[in-house]
């Protein structure tokens, strides 16, 4: 997903190969997730916002993110968007799968554990939509 330099009456034009819709969906998708991120890092911790916050994001990626296709995509960037599009639907599924165990979690020590994983996750999660909002 590299720009390509278009010149429109002699001015440079960067165009990315990522489709306006596309980024519209990723940018509010990685907003959902700094959101989720600052819930599970503050010092204070709310668990009743943290399963808020991740049930915004879950539903954000269903409901946007699952049906992006590779319309629009150049044909030397649909690899790649494929690629980050699995393994960011695997990280989502683990990530409800964490906050299971976080529920489930009776010891602080566990609790904490299991939040640090999330954390991780949202982090890898977090990466992944700068590496497409950014080619």
């Amino acid at each position: 997903m590299t720009e390509k330099i278009l010149y429109i009456d002699s001015k440079r034009t960067c165009i990315r190969m990522l489709p306006l819709l596309q980024r519209l969906c990723y940018e509010q998708f990685q907003q959902a997730i700094e959101q989720l991120l600052s819930c599970t890092t503050a010092s204070e911790l709310d668990f009743a916002a943290i399963r808020n916050g991740f049930d915004q994001l879950k539903q954000l990626f269903q409901s946007q993110i699952l049906s992006l296709s590779q319309d629009g995509l150049a044909p030397e960037s649909v690899s790649r968007w494929q690629s980050i599009q699995t393994e960011v639907h695997k990280q989502m599924r683990l990530l409800a799968t964490d906050m299971i165990m976080l529920q489930a979690a009776r010891n602080p020590a566990t609790s904490a554990i299991r939040l640090a994983g999330i954390c991780d996750r949202l982090n890898c999660l977090r990466q992944f939509c700068q590496v497409l909002l950014s080619e």
